[in-house]
């Protein structure tokens, strides 16, 4: 009974991420195994992955852990925190599927897409920072007006920092217009569902710190890490079915 209603669940959600899905940005696989050796801890996963996949589709991120002793493996997911549900259904069912086969004998994985991230692991990791895996992309483009459009850019960051830390979904984003250069800057922030407020602030001082050195006068800005995500551009790429954080 227990098996078909996991495949009920997967037929139910394979059309909506046929229509959804994109494809990851970055994945990671450690702690290789062999299935001969472990088929329990196998199992753990498999059975992690499911519990995560149901709640994520409900609540938008999830934590979750299955078994015992060693073998217990921790899970968890978030989506960005603008996007439907079934956006974020789509996108979670594609992680759970990509990463169960480019890190099938793994018992560390994680996988980044733009709109979702899953990760699960054999230590508990959960509430822990965890800043590795941290990757940036920039536009090519400078700003015409770089000393301004800098100054801008810090003020909204900020505020979809503070945004993020202290709300409920760990998400925080906003505009700020730039009246010299006549442009709107556009920004997101976002932790894990297990951090609480101060080790959100302390990830995404971090990648602060990594966008500031890489991206200073470039017109957009993406970096991600295992815990946190931080990001900013002049195009409108957030959805706009929640009201934004404060504008700065």
């Amino acid at each position: 009974m227990e098996l078909s209603c996991k495949l009920f669940i997967l037929v139910l959600l394979l059309p909506i991420a046929a229509r959804c899905s994109t494809d990851s940005i970055f994945q990671e696989c450690g702690k290789n195994f062999s299935i001969s050796s472990n088929s329990l801890l196998q199992d753990n996963i498999n059975n992690a992955i499911f519990g995560l996949l149901t709640k994520t589709a409900l609540y938008g991120a999830a934590t979750a852990s299955y078994g015992v002793g060693t073998d217990t493996i921790y899970g968890l997911t978030r989506c960005r925190g603008d996007i439907s549900r079934e956006i974020c259904s789509a996108c979670i069912l594609d992680a759970t599927y990509k990463i169960r086969t480019i890190c099938h004998f793994s018992a560390e994985a994680r996988i980044w897409y733009e709109y979702c991230f899953l990760r699960y692991d054999s230590n508990n990791f959960l509430g822990f920072l965890d800043t590795r895996n941290t990757n940036v992309w920039y536009t090519s483009h400078i700003a015409a007006d770089p000393v301004n459009f800098d100054q801008a850019v810090g003020r909204l960051l900020e505020t979809v920092k503070v945004a993020a830390a202290a709300g409920d979904k760990k998400f925080g984003r906003g505009e700020n217009f730039v009246y010299k250069s006549n442009i709107t800057i556009y920004g997101m922030a976002q932790c894990t569902p297990d951090l609480q407020e101060s080790t959100c602030n302390q990830c995404l001082d971090a990648l602060l710190e990594v966008m500031t050195r890489n991206c200073k006068y470039h017109l957009g800005c993406y970096v991600i890490s295992t815990s946190c995500v931080l990001r900013y551009e002049i195009n409108d790429f957030l959805f706009r079915d929640i009201a934004p954080s404060p504008k700065a």
